[in-house]
């Protein structure tokens, strides 16, 4: 990448690969390593063993993990170990003991440019299971085999086993959840009681008093056999103090700040700066960058300055979208700001020290976030650098890029399909009536807008026969895709909620009998799961389907033989199981399906 040299922003090349590593480290070996002084550099007081000591000594090891990983969690038996990949659906358990044993065996698939050794995924993994859109952080409970991960595109938090590799439940939270705090969760105790789920955005939850959103902490009962969402607890992000309680008809609060503003005398900025007005400037020692931020990436994405250089920097956030704050930082210099919607700030420090030093996005603002990211370049203006060896990598073959080029090209005609039912869907739907759906669609049209230019610049680059270039650029017609498509959804959910048929007294009973009685857990409304979709199940058996409904629920066991059941046991390969359901639970379901079916078009 390199933005500034009209390559793709990073994040396209960050994300090309359908897989990160996972890094196997042998401390104990490591531990003995350092105590003989051949073995290791000593950095800043530290001692580091470089990677060539660690590989020949079988200290260090690859595995590959789904795209883009947010941890690694050990399960309270240090038996299996779960990766979740924000750009993944899936979520990824390896078992420990199939992994020494790879190891022991040293049977590796290959090594990466470093000669790091590789170990086979399919042979290291338990297996996988399909949680949802944007899995990221998991918690563990006091149940064997039981895991809680968090959703962040879907908003929810799952409960699965992660020996059975089966989802149990799910529950929905407001929202794009990022961390997960439970009793004692990842210990080799947990308590299982409880889960609070630290969600990034708070869109319509609580009163709008600006720009700035407040974090919602959720709590979670996870004791039954559905979770329970209990409570709502909005969290700025220091602790409050002296809080004062005004009239909410008083707030008249700013979506976003008008572009360029300064927040702390609300003029505009000096520095404010709008896309491609981006620079460096240089008077003497003096360097001026004028800089933007924007879903997901700085530009510029690389700043070259000499030491002893007094460097300022204005940065401004063009997001448009409601609670898009983005944070920066540079790495050892100790300057931090942070930017709402709208915003231009300032920092000011003196390039003091020599390196490469990353500045990066400190709030969490998307999918993409951990490729939010720059470098700064600090040379001694009295040293000579001599460039380093580049690496001797394998290079693809013209019939290999020009295949992952229709595989990429492939992959962005499917997910545009994605996006326009969703658009199609909010406008059949007249989400303009509403305006914290609105707000939400002109935020994804902005991000959608930007496709077409780089979509020229990707058929330009095939055209001058660069594939990897073009590759790139389809890369980031992808990321843009995510965007739209991580704002769309949000839209829709808050449509559905606003126009939907208000549920009746026992709608809610069958509904909350549908939840508990683990129906979620192959049946899913609106589309087919690990079970037949319901919406218009009360249509598919005559004029006398609710009581064959209601049948089947009350003793599934006796229709296993019906042609109807016989053929979606034989489809999903699965038996319906009998869920114990009263009567009156069973006449609350059939409700709730009723309301299911009268409000279908939305599902």
């Amino acid at each position: 990448g390199g933005i500034e040299v009209g390559m793709p922003p990073n994040e396209a090349g960050m994300s090309r690969n359908d897989t990160d590593f996972l890094h196997v480290y042998n401390w104990k070996k490591l531990a003995k390593l350092v105590k003989d002084k051949k073995n290791y550099n000593v950095i800043n007081g530290h001692r580091i063993v470089p990677m060539e000591v660690s590989v020949a000594n079988d200290c260090l090891f690859l595995i590959p993990e789904p795209k883009s990983p947010h941890g690694v969690d050990v399960s309270p038996d240090g038996e299996y170990i779960t990766v979740c990949g924000k750009l993944d659906t899936h979520a990824s358990v390896y078992k420990w003991s199939k992994i020494k044993k790879l190891i022991a065996d040293k049977k590796y698939i290959g090594a990466d440019p470093y000669g790091i050794p590789i170990l086979d995924m399919k042979e290291s993994l338990h297996g996988q299971v399909e949680l949802g859109l944007g899995p990221l952080h998991n918690q563990y409970s006091n149940v064997d085999g039981e895991i809680y991960t968090s959703l962040y595109v879907d908003s929810q938090i799952v409960k699965w086993n992660y020996k059975d590799l089966k989802v149990l439940d799910k529950e929905n939270v407001h929202y794009n959840v990022g961390h997960l705090c439970g009793m004692e969760g990842k210990s080799a105790d947990p308590q299982g009681k409880y889960i609070i789920s630290l969600n990034k955005l708070a869109i319509d939850r609580f009163q709008n008093v600006g720009p700035l959103h407040p974090q919602n902490h959720q709590l979670i009962d996870i004791r039954g056999k559905t979770m329970d969402l209990l409570y709502d607890m909005p969290i700025p992000l220091g602790e409050p103090h002296q809080a004062v309680a005004i009239r909410a008809e008083k707030l008249h609060p700013h979506v976003r700040y008008p572009m360029g503003t300064n927040s702390k005398t609300g003029e505009i900025h000096i520095g404010k700066t709008l896309a491609g007005q981006e620079k460096i400037v240089r008077d003497g020692k003096n360097v001026t960058v004028f800089a933007t931020m924007v879903r997901s990436h700085i530009n510029p994405e690389r700043i070259t300055v000499n030491k002893g250089d007094i460097v300022t920097m204005h940065i401004t956030n063009l997001e448009r979208a409601q609670d898009e704050t983005h944070g920066f930082t540079v790495d050892h210099y100790d300057v931090h700001m942070s930017l709402e919607p709208g915003e231009t700030s300032t920092i000011k420090f003196e390039a003091d020290i020599e390196g490469v030093f990353p500045y990066y996005c400190t709030e969490f603002c998307s999918a993409l976030h951990l490729e939010m990211m720059g470098y700064l370049m600090v040379k001694d203006p009295d040293k000579k650098y001599v460039s380093a060896q580049k690496l001797k990598m394998k290079t693809m073959t013209p019939e290999e890029l020009k295949a992952e080029y229709d595989k990429t090209v492939a992959v962005n005609t499917a997910t545009q399909a994605v996006i326009d039912s969703v658009v199609k869907f909010l406008k059949d739907n007249k989400f303009s009536d509403h305006k914290v759906v609105a707000d939400l669609v002109d935020d994804a049209f902005a991000q959608a807008g930007q496709i077409p230019e780089q979509k020229r610049l990707a058929d330009e680059a095939v055209k001058a026969g660069d594939m990897d270039k073009a590759i790139l650029f389809e890369n980031m017609i992808w990321q843009l895709m995510v965007k739209t498509a991580d704002v769309g959804i949000r839209a829709k959910d808050a449509l559905v909620r606003l126009i939907a048929t208000p549920q009746s007294t026992q709608v809610q009973r069958g509904q909350k009998a549908f939840d508990e009685g683990g129906c979620g857990g192959c049946h899913v409304v609106g589309k087919v799961s690990s079970g037949p979709d319901l919406t218009g199940v009360l249509e598919r058996h005559g004029k006398d389907s609710a009581k064959w409904v209601a049948d089947f629920i009350k003793e599934p066991e006796k229709m296993y033989k019906d042609p109807y059941v016989d053929a979606m046991i034989n489809s999903f390969n699965l038996k319906m199981p009998n869920q114990h359901m009263s009567d009156e639970e069973i006449q609350d379901i059939i409700e709730y399906f009723k309301w299911i079916d009268a409000n279908a078009n939305l599902f």
